[in-house]
């Protein structure tokens, strides 16, 4: 037996277990492995984002908090600044670095097929600041979704 408290273990989340019991996009799925309901986590947040054929998020950022995804399958466009005016793809086996206060959009580059990555934050809480001040430059999605009910 070991004398190490049960919350400094080490704690595998398999795939069935992921909850989508978290705060939404049309057209994206977030999956939560580790937030702050869990009390294995204290600075960071892990997800999966099963993202639709075709979708885009609106402009937003995610405060304090920084961001890394690591692409597993498809083709993901990002977009940045006050203006969104840079963007960058990332593919398969690819990983993508969001600072803190950064404005960005995340888009599937595919109408046919899902895009999938990972993300882990710098912080436990969901943090979404949603700009639709800024719909003007956003790409439009290709596909429109609704978030699930």
């Amino acid at each position: 037996m070991s004398d190490i408290p049960r919350s400094k273990q080490v704690r595998v989340v398999h795939r069935e277990a992921l909850d989508r019991n978290t705060t939404q996009t049309p057209g994206l799925i977030r999956e939560v492995a580790f937030d702050a309901r869990n009390p294995d986590a204290a600075h960071l947040s892990a997800f999966l984002s099963t993202v639709k054929p075709g979708a885009a998020t609106g402009a937003h950022h995610h405060g304090e908090q920084e961001t890394v995804l690591y692409v597993i399958s498809g083709t993901a466009r990002y977009r940045w600044e006050d203006r969104l005016e840079n963007v960058a793809e990332a593919g398969r086996g690819d990983f993508v670095f969001v600072p803190a206060h950064v404005i960005h959009q995340e888009i599937n580059a595919s109408a046919e097929y899902e895009t999938v990555w990972t993300v882990v934050r710098s912080g436990v809480d969901p943090i979404v600041v949603n700009l639709p001040e800024l719909d003007e430059y956003i790409e439009a999605p290709a596909v429109e979704y609704t978030v699930p009910e």
